[in-house]
């Protein structure tokens, strides 16, 4: 099982940038599972509740990327939000898009892509990302799809740096991903629950998230300094999302 978003993820992020000014970066990762948008209102995920300045979201394991882009291009456009850039890769995509009134103040736009599949061949799993300059902050937006199953802990961890090291922008003070004011970093991981089956699902029935934790493969791996170092992980207070039947929520 896992803690780490394989249906949906959603992030709202706040950072200060020039003149004191606050901004909202909202943040939403799902592996739809081949399926459309057409069975499924897209809107949930965008928080417009929240009135972000910025909206990233990430799809794993699409079908047709046109029609995810497309979808929510048509309901952002409606709230006074522009596409900054839409990186596709394989069964990925990212769509970043930013509140009209910033527009002036967004530049060096740019977009990488790693392939992670299939020893590198094939973009199934890999990791895309957008980077720009907002007033006088770099902000770098990263989604990625880790190996699968329990036991290629190693592998995820090798993919998670592949992305790291091998993307690289023309910005000469942002050459890479870590140059960044801010990175933010989401996905389908993959990392699981590395504990008995029955045990799990126990503590998830009785609401006792906090101690599966200590069996949770990323924060492992963080700790132990293998992957994801520096990163900064909200609390998590829902179940392992990791794996609904289709069509059972």
């Amino acid at each position: 099982m896992k803690l780490h978003g394989t249906i949906f993820v959603l992030i709202t992020l706040i950072f200060t940038i020039a003149m004191a000014t606050t901004l909202n970066v909202h943040v939403c990762t799902w592996n739809v599972g081949g399926t459309t948008p057409y069975h499924d209102d897209v809107t949930p995920l965008l928080g417009l509740e929240m009135d972000a300045d910025i909206i990233a979201i990430g799809f794993e394991e699409l079908k047709d990327p046109a029609d995810w882009a497309d979808e929510v291009d048509r309901i952002l456009s409606k709230h006074s939000y522009y596409r900054v850039k839409v990186t596709t890769m394989t069964l990925m995509q990212q769509c970043v898009y930013a509140k009209k009134i910033h527009l002036p103040f967004l530049s060096h736009v740019e977009s990488e892509y790693t392939k992670t599949g299939f020893a590198g061949a094939y973009g199934n799993k890999g990791g895309t990302s957008v980077r720009f300059r907002l007033y006088d902050k770099t902000v770098a937006l990263v989604n990625s799809h880790l190996a699968a199953h329990m036991e290629n802990v190693r592998q995820r961890d090798e993919e998670y740096w592949n992305i790291m090291s091998e993307q690289t922008f023309d910005d000469p003070l942002t050459e890479h991903l870590y140059q960044h004011d801010y990175l933010i970093w989401s996905g389908d991981l993959n990392y699981r629950i590395d504990y008995y089956n029955d045990e799990v699902r126990d503590s998830i029935e009785n609401g006792k998230y906090l101690s599966l934790l200590s069996y949770d493969q990323l924060k492992n791996e963080q700790q132990s300094g293998h992957a994801f170092i520096g990163f900064h992980e909200a609390d998590i207070t829902f179940p392992p999302t990791y794996k609904f039947d289709p069509a059972m929520l």
